[in-house]
């Protein structure tokens, strides 16, 4: 069972992507369960309803993993880059494509689905953004 290490709870990643006017989830440790919505949240939301919907549909014997068993499932979010940017508006595409080390223009084409990151492009942004989002932890007021 995968657990998230600072709670000590069941975690599965969900993977969201957009598509065209709705978003889709799918839930990377159960192959073949989709969720979908009109925005993120509602497409997350709709999540635990499509697991349940999912494990009950499985044919009889068939074995259901056993992190989906837990009723203190958390859900650890896996975005495309222009679904990242939708939801967290306040995110400075300049600057994490300075501290990324990428063409600002570049970045805004991604954010916009105009054009795909290679994986080693989405290493650097989520690298950029992680290192960004530990700096804000370590600060105070």
């Amino acid at each position: 069972m995968k657990t998230n290490e600072k709670w000590g709870k069941a975690t599965t990643t969900l993977i969201i992507e957009k598509n065209k006017d709705e978003y889709w989830v799918s839930v990377k440790e159960l192959p073949g369960c989709y969720s979908v919505g009109a925005t993120i949240e509602g497409a997350i939301s709709n999540t635990r309803e499509a697991i349940a919907e999912h494990i009950s549909d499985l044919p009889e014997g068939s074995q259901v993993p056993e992190i989906f068993l837990n009723k203190d499932l958390e859900f650890h979010i896996q975005y495309d880059i222009q679904t990242l940017f939708e939801r967290f508006k306040m995110l400075n595409k300049s600057a994490i494509a300075e501290h990324a080390g990428i063409n600002p223009s570049l970045l805004r084409q991604y954010s916009n689905g105009l054009a795909y990151a290679s994986e080693k492009q989405k290493a650097k942004i989520e690298a950029a953004i992680h290192e960004i989002g530990i700096g804000l932890l370590e600060a105070s007021l």
